[in-house]
């Protein structure tokens, strides 16, 4: 008998057929993805978490004022244990194996979430098998190796790998748990909004929150966690949130503005360059729902940015500095005020990446 910490039920994004809690990733009756749907009520003083996370003591980072980097403050989420955000969702996802009782699973990253999920998965005595691409950072290969996991290089696109993946679960009859897929992970990102509303208090969290886009785990955890702090009475408006991503990969620019998406190409900001996000709706209405905007940066911006904030101590990888770089275009088009309050999430250490800034 599994037990969730919060009862909740995942239904269908397509036919909103309603099941129980599985770590299964497509409805059996349309093939469609699910979403998590709670059966109480937020409670005031916590977010509501389907399992307790697995913990390497993730989570609570810290804010930094930057006053030389473009006037914002940045939530250090490269200081996590694995050094990138991905922690959060991957002590979450992990939890839900862990309460089904898996020992063993795979999943497929382009290197973040699966150094973060090959980490947490040694925390919790599972094995995890991790396919990247083969272009891939080799830190991030070498992470995952050193917690035990075993990485497993796939040469081609990104689809390639997840296909990769999928047919090795197949085949060993082992779990599939896509980060990019189950609900569970975009849910272990809700707690950043909570710590926001705490960082912030007495004073109500910042009016904007610029970040930067892949397949929108953060994204979607944070109107997740806004939207249940705005239920229990915690906060009396959404944050805006918007979304930034490289002009070489931008399916959720496009689909914002209502263009068919271009054909991708290298971007530095290998971390969010996701041609085809399989949540793109849920996205796209994550923005408008917060009333936020979506904005695609140069390669030569978003190098500058990363060298921006290199001068003030920082060392991220160039899909941080995605959102920094958005956040000046969206100051530039008026989105955003001068003299607004922003948050920026600095996502993945610099080292993750391997590139000087």
């Amino acid at each position: 008998m599994v037990y969730p910490l919060y009862s909740h039920q995942l239904v269908c994004l397509e036919c909103e057929r309603a099941t129980g809690p599985t770590l299964d990733l497509h409805c059996p009756r349309c093939g469609g993805l699910y979403r998590l749907e709670y059966h109480d009520p937020p409670v005031g003083y916590e977010p509501r978490r389907p399992w307790i996370p697995v913990s390497l003591r993730h989570g609570w980072t810290a804010l930094q004022a930057l006053p030389a980097a473009g006037g914002f403050t940045a939530k250090l989420e490269f200081l996590s244990p694995t050094g990138s955000f991905k922690d959060r969702g991957a002590a979450m996802l992990v939890a839900g194996a862990r309460a089904f009782g898996v020992r063993e699973f795979v999943e497929d990253s382009s290197g973040n979430a699966g150094a973060a999920l090959a980490a947490y998965g040694a925390a919790a005595g599972m094995r995890a098998h991790i396919f990247l691409p083969s272009s891939a950072p080799p830190v991030k290969r070498a992470q995952v190796e050193a917690v035990g996991g075993v990485a497993h290089p796939v040469e081609g696109l990104r689809e390639a790998v997840s296909e990769a993946a999928r047919r090795f679960a197949d085949d060993r009859k082992l779990p599939y748990l896509s980060h990019n897929l189950s609900p569970y992970f975009s849910e272990g990102m809700k707690g950043v909004a909570w710590e926001l509303r705490d960082q912030y208090y007495p004073k109500p969290p910042p009016a904007h929150i610029v970040l930067p886009v892949g397949n929108g785990s953060l994204l979607l955890g944070l109107q997740r966690g806004f939207e249940d702090l705005l239920e229990a009475g915690k906060i009396e408006r959404l944050p805006r949130l918007h979304a930034a991503q490289a002009e070489a990969v931008a399916p959720l620019v496009a689909a914002v503005n209502g263009a068919p998406p271009r054909a991708p190409r290298p971007t530095a900001a290998d971390g969010i360059a996701v041609a085809e996000p399989p949540r793109l709706a849920e996205m796209v209405a994550a923005l408008r729902a917060t009333n936020g905007a979506a904005v695609a940066v140069s390669e030569e911006a978003i190098l500058e940015s990363q060298r921006e904030l290199g001068g003030c101590g920082l060392w991220v990888e160039p899909t941080s500095a995605v959102a920094v770089a958005g956040l000046a275009a969206l100051r530039g088009d008026g989105t955003i005020a001068d003299d607004a309050e922003v948050v920026v999430p600095l996502t993945g250490h610099g080292l993750k990446h391997g590139g000087g800034g």
